[in-house]
């Protein structure tokens, strides 16, 4: 281990001559009889170069009297090996980032070549009958090798199996891909890389000298093997995700298309009927008795209720379309716009609309409106106090922030609270209070679009409260852009947004 060539030359020395005065004081301890003491250091060879050593000392009996018993064992190879086991581990930390299965290559390639070192490597994809080598080290393309071909790599997608060979020639299934002249691989590692229970990926290194590699080298490349299947299952969930979120955005797109064709569709006969029931009045007030011109106001009224059901299931179809200009909205000023559009119903029910110090928000103006203008409305229509008021607060909570709209209104039983928010549930008749039933589905809808969230607190009697959060910044969950035929009729909807 020292170098020296007779055990001779080193009896009656004493050991601290080859080990440093920093190892002394930091590792010698007084040895107990009855207790081992193990510890590790590095000693000097009789060339100068230093190893890894472990040392026990063991107090025993020698010949009536206490002696010292002393093992020294080299342990250089095990701390090399727990140096590269550490490199292997903080490629593992890089792999987090790693977004592409060819970056996953590119970093493999750099940490193999940091810890093991080799004379040829590979990092391929296995597919139906190929493996796909992504742009080895040193190449500009990437090869291909068919699984019909014998070898050792393709042994190990068989078997699913490490592979380790010392030495190349003793092995049936080799064969060498290289042209002519080129150095041939003598000593050869590959393992599978498994994601799913199969083998997805086989990292391969070659050296052209016989017996290159050992069982450390082994156990290094199947951990990383490991740590790269890991980040493999994530960039394939990820990719499986994208995917999955394009049909989702293509049947939004359909089901959108598909909502405003039936609309339109059931709009125009509705405007028939509505137009001769018009005519029909106008013609007949003076020749129809009471009773029949009842069943005419019926129907314009009953056609006037269906256009408003189109008219909110276009809104709910539209909440999630990008289509609209994002822009720095004064909720104040807002608010201010939603009241003169209320002034009469405000006017005639003395309602006073209570606000101040209201947040910039950065959002689509009109659904914002939408948002605000609904559950105004619900604060003002459904109120029967004698001094009517909505209060609208704010706080702010972190990167979002929380809105109330508060009134002194009717309330809600508690019974209640999740119905209100379900597309055409009505908890009092037509007569009583007018309406769809689908402002408050919209509301939902638009503010969990931004990624908020939106609930009540309602007491019978006393008033409801509407509390919800949007973000500071908000960006719809669902950005899915118009074609360019859906412009005009885009544009018209944006336009034709009915406010409560």
């Amino acid at each position: 281990m020292l170098g020296f060539d007779d055990p001779s030359e080193l009896v009656g020395r004493w050991s601290c001559e080859f080990i440093s005065p920093e190892d002394q004081r930091a590792h010698f301890k007084p040895a107990r009889r009855d207790t081992p003491f193990r510890y590790e250091l590095k000693m000097r060879r009789r060339d100068g170069d230093s190893i890894d050593v472990e040392t026990q000392i063991s107090i025993i009996e020698y010949e009536g009297r206490p002696a010292s018993l002393v093992f020294i064992r080299d342990i250089s190879e095990r701390k090399l090996f727990e140096v590269k086991l550490e490199s292997i581990h903080k490629h593992a930390i890089t792999l987090n980032n790693i977004e592409t299965v060819e970056e996953v290559a590119r970093s493999t390639y750099k940490s193999i070549g940091e810890t093991l070192g080799y004379d040829d490597i590979g990092f391929g994809i296995v597919e139906s009958n190929s493996i796909l080598f992504k742009r080895e080290l040193g190449n500009q393309n990437d090869r291909v090798m068919s699984q019909d071909e014998p070898g050792i790599t393709v042994r190990t997608v068989r078997t699913g199996q490490t592979q380790f060979v010392s030495d190349t020639r003793k092995d049936p299934d080799f064969f060498s891909y290289k042209d002519e002249g080129e150095p041939i691989s003598l000593s050869e590692i590959v393992v599978p890389v498994k994601v799913d229970g199969r083998v997805f990926a086989v990292i391969n290194i070659e050296s052209t000298a016989v017996n290159a590699f050992d069982a450390h080298d082994v156990m290094l490349l199947e951990t990383l093997a490991e740590h790269v299947a890991s980040t493999l299952a994530i960039i394939l969930q990820k990719e499986k995700l994208k995917d999955n979120l394009k049909e989702l955005e293509h049947s939004y797109k359909e089901l959108d298309d598909y909502t405003y064709a039936v609309s339109h569709d059931l709009k125009a006969p509705l405007r028939t009927i509505q137009a001769f029931t018009q005519f029909l009045m106008e013609d007949t007030i003076d020749i129809l008795d009471e009773e029949k011109q009842d069943y005419l106001r019926r129907i314009e009224a009953a056609s006037q209720r269906m256009t408003e059901f189109i008219d909110d299931l276009l809104v709910l179809s539209r909440v999630n379309r990008k289509y609209l200009e994002v822009e720095v909205i004064d909720l104040n000023a807002l608010v201010k716009e939603i009241e003169l559009d209320f002034e009469a119903e405000l006017s005639v029910k003395r309602t006073e609309i209570i606000y101040s110090d209201l947040p910039k928000v950065q959002s689509h103006r009109v659904w914002i409106r939408q948002l605000f203008a609904n559950l105004l409305s619900n604060g003002v229509k459904y109120n029967k106090s004698t001094e009517p008021k909505v209060w609208i607060e704010h706080q702010e909570r972190g990167d979002q922030y929380l809105f109330s709209i508060k009134d002194n209104g009717i309330g809600i039983d508690e019974k209640d609270f999740e119905q209100v928010f379900k597309l055409f549930q009505r908890l009092h008749p037509q007569d009583e209070y007018s309406g769809t039933g689908a402002g408050l589905t919209i509301c939902k809808k638009i503010v969990e679009s931004y990624g908020g969230k939106i609930w009540v607190e309602s007491k019978l009697g006393v008033g409801s409260t509407f509390f919800f959060t949007l973000p500071k910044e908000m960006k719809l969950t669902l950005n899915l852009e118009a074609d360019k035929d859906d412009a005009p009729f885009l544009e018209q909807d944006a336009m034709n947004v009915r406010e409560p």
